[in-house]
């Protein structure tokens, strides 16, 4: 704190002289400069009485006893008067006009006065009048105050600084000796809460990721344990069998499953890099049913036996989306696959509007998601069914994916009952541009 508190007193004190002694003459300069006209006829009006009771005096006296009246009144005044020739005045062509024509003139910054008397060529001259001048004992005793006040008020407001500072620095000693939920309870209206904040969001995000990692540790033993089993136990059966059918049939199987181990561990990658960091989204605008019909004849290849439609009204046409093709075609790829794996004949493709977005809505007649189910299925290595066959077991990622790349969207993705009695997957994208319209915009603007 002490640190704090002297560097904090000498940046306020140092900032005061700089203040007084540079740049305020400047201003007091400029000021003036501005208000020059206004100043010089402020301090006429201060004078105006005092010269016209003297000249008045003046004129009643014979020329030659003018000096010695001055004199005799000299003792009243704090200030020097004296009658002077106006030729002996060193003043501009403007003042020199003034004083002809009777006007009281200002000079030095209001510490000099003349004014001729009337009927004559000489100057009633009062001042220079003298600026007070502090003694170097009051000068001391103002800065020694000046001094004590800053430093009350800086020890003051470096207290209340450092109890959040340490209060942030305490918090994060005990996150750093492993207490993962240690946060730091500030006020918004403090000057660091937005340093509090970002220590909060950085453990949040750590606690998270530990936690990730810890589940992906968890999850990948047991996910590589059936397949390693099954490769195990084809080997066996290699070595125990003597059947040259029975050889190639297990070989076969060995080599699904280490195509299985092969998928698994993409996905585990895949997954890993998405929870570490969000990539640089490429979004563009992509016409909503062109973007649709291509993903679903592609998709369409993988199952031929299973019936993929892509039904759309017209009115679509004219839509477009904003999304990064790359990433969100593999997110309603996913949706789509996992569709296709759990249906019995049909998977279809809709969209219905709903207010600034489009819903994409893949529907499939197989066996559904309980309702309690339909939001734990978007965790990481959750599958519903128990079975860990090749064929419908899956690594239970796929929907993880899907939502992490839906929210880099800002968007939001969820399951619900199917039409077609199965289930439902829905995608929110932002509807950005009618077609047709900017199309007709267009061909406005060329004409």
């Amino acid at each position: 704190m002490r640190r704090i508190f002297l560097s904090f007193f000498l940046f306020v004190i140092l900032s005061f002289i700089i203040w007084q002694f540079l740049f305020s003459p400047v201003v007091t300069r400029l000021v003036e400069e501005t208000v020059k006209q206004e100043l010089n006829q402020y301090y006429r009006t201060l004078v105006r009485g005092v010269y016209s009771l003297l000249i008045e005096d003046v004129e009643a006296l014979p020329p030659n006893q003018w000096s010695g009246y001055i004199q005799h009144r000299q003792p009243q005044f704090g200030y020097p008067l004296a009658i002077e020739p106006i030729t002996s005045l060193d003043l501009p062509e403007h003042d020199q006009d003034l004083l002809k024509h009777g006007s009281i003139v200002v000079v030095k910054g209001g510490r000099l006065f003349y004014q001729r008397i009337r009927s004559s060529d000489q100057v009633l001259t009062m001042g220079p009048f003298l600026d007070f001048d502090v003694s170097l004992r009051i000068k001391a005793m103002i800065w020694g105050m000046l001094f004590i006040s800053y430093g009350l008020m800086t020890l003051i407001w470096t207290m209340a600084f450092w109890m959040k500072l340490r209060r942030i620095s305490i918090t994060a000693d005990a996150f750093g000796r492993g207490d993962l939920g240690a946060r730091v309870n500030m006020s918004k209206h403090s000057a660091l809460f937005p340093l509090a904040n970002s220590f909060n969001n950085m453990a949040e995000q750590i606690q998270r990721l530990i936690a990730s990692h810890k589940e992906l540790t968890r999850a990948v033993s047991h996910e590589l344990r059936t397949p390693i089993s099954r490769i195990r136990f084809g080997l066996e059966m290699l070595n125990t069998s003597k059947d040259a059918e029975k050889m190639r049939k297990n070989i076969f199987e060995i080599n699904k499953d280490v195509d299985e181990l092969d998928t698994l561990v993409s996905e585990l990658l895949v997954y890993a890099r998405f929870d570490r960091e969000k990539p640089s989204l490429d979004l563009v605008e992509l016409p909503i049913v062109s973007w649709l019909e291509e993903l679903t004849e592609k998709a369409g290849r993988t199952h031929p036996d299973i019936q993929l439609q892509c039904c759309l009204s017209e009115k679509f046409q004219q839509y477009k989306v904003l999304l990064d093709p790359h990433y969100m075609s593999r997110a309603l790829n996913n949706l789509i696959q996992n569709a296709m794996k759990y249906a019995a004949h049909h998977v279809k493709i809709r969209c219905e509007e709903k207010g600034s977005d489009i819903l994409i809505h893949v529907d499939d007649d197989g066996p559904g998601i309980p309702e309690l189910d339909r939001e734990r299925i978007f965790e990481p290595f959750i599958r519903l069914d128990s079975s860990r066959s090749r064929e419908t077991g899956g690594q239970g990622l796929g929907l993880t994916i899907v939502r992490q790349i839906i929210t880099w969207h800002d968007g939001r993705v969820f399951a619900s009952k199917s039409p077609l009695g199965g289930a439902r997957f829905t995608l929110c994208c932002r509807k950005t541009v009618k077609a047709g319209k900017q199309a007709d915009d267009e061909k406005k603007t060329m004409t």
